[in-house]
């Protein structure tokens, strides 16, 4: 049985189409949890009546004794989950009619199988089940590696994980805002797992509602702590050259737009982040980096001319 689990809050206008997506699902042998995060409007009475007559669904409220957010959500529904598959849901997202079918029929003795996403604003348009179209997912030699450097694309909702290989590296951290899930699946892949790519988009993700990364691409202060506790995560597991540069440059970007928000704090902590970590590991890039932090410093004092200074803060 595959078990769905799915934190909501505040979805009220949304849930409908999720859960009738999943009541839709070819493959019949599931059961999904859901967890509400302490809701203000009425997500809570609505998913209630909507579930009603179908016992594959569980409601619960997020105990009081387990920290708000959307992990500890899904580390309560862990505890009441009893199928031998996980997949991880969002509520407001959209399954294919075959999601849950074709995985199961995929995974086999593998670990876990991915999906393809993609990605739509505003309703649901169900002629997207047979026109989307995505990038072909590509076997990767390396999935810790590729995963990590972001060219093995994985987000917390695309794997159907078998049980028992996702259960050692649990509970999910409950202390992260954001990248929570990179942060648990990096622990995961760091040791030899198998698993199968369905290169098909069965499931779709709603883009342009309030989520915690849209808050920190537009507040950088907001889960840069975070941040950086994922990234320190995958430093931890390896120091290989490849997934340094590929955190040093995406340290640099969080870096530009702390610029652009005149956020000095967060940009000399990310600053300090690449120092401490040692993420300019070559000579090249100590000399690319040591420019950076001059012209920062120049930057600091005129505090304008972003269009001239941008460039200077690339590597």
């Amino acid at each position: 049985m595959i078990s769905i689990i799915i934190p909501i809050y505040n979805r009220q206008h949304l849930i409908e189409e999720t859960l009738n997506s999943i009541k839709a699902q070819t493959y019949a042998n599931w059961e999904c949890i859901i967890v509400d995060d302490g809701s203000t409007d009425n997500t809570y009475n609505i998913t209630n009546n909507l579930i009603k007559g179908d016992n594959r669904f569980q409601l619960y409220n997020r105990p009081l004794e387990f920290a708000k957010g959307p992990s500890s959500c899904r580390n309560f529904a862990i505890t009441k989950m009893s199928g031998n598959y996980i997949q991880f849901f969002d509520s407001d997202d959209v399954m294919h009619p075959n999601h849950l079918q074709l995985k199961i029929e995929a995974i086999k003795t593998h670990d876990f199988v991915i999906c393809q996403l993609q990605e739509f604003t505003g309703a649901f348009d169900t002629n997207l089940f047979s026109s989307a179209k995505q990038p072909y997912i590509k076997p990767s030699k390396n999935v810790f590696e590729d995963f990590t450097t972001g060219t093995f694309p994985m987000l917390m909702v695309a794997p159907l994980w078998k049980a028992s290989s996702l259960k050692p590296y649990l509970p999910i951290r409950e202390d992260l805002h954001i990248l929570e899930d990179h942060e648990l699946y990096a622990r995961a892949l760091s040791q030899d797992k198998t698993y199968a790519i369905i290169n098909i988009p069965l499931i779709f993700y709603r883009v342009g509602s309030s989520s915690s990364t849209n808050s920190f691409y537009s507040n950088v202060s907001y889960g840069l702590a975070s941040y950086f506790e994922a990234k320190k995560t995958v430093l931890h597991l390896s120091s290989a050259k490849p997934i340094k540069l590929a955190i040093l440059k995406m340290t640099l970007g969080f870096f530009r737009l702390a610029l652009a928000e005149r956020d000095f704090k967060s940009a000399q902590q990310c600053l300090n982040f690449i120092k401490n970590h040692k993420l300019a590991y070559s000579f090249k890039l100590k000399v690319k980096l040591f420019r950076i932090i001059f012209f920062y410093s120049i930057f600091k004092i005129v505090k304008k001319g972003d269009t001239k200074f941008k460039p200077l803060f690339k590597l």
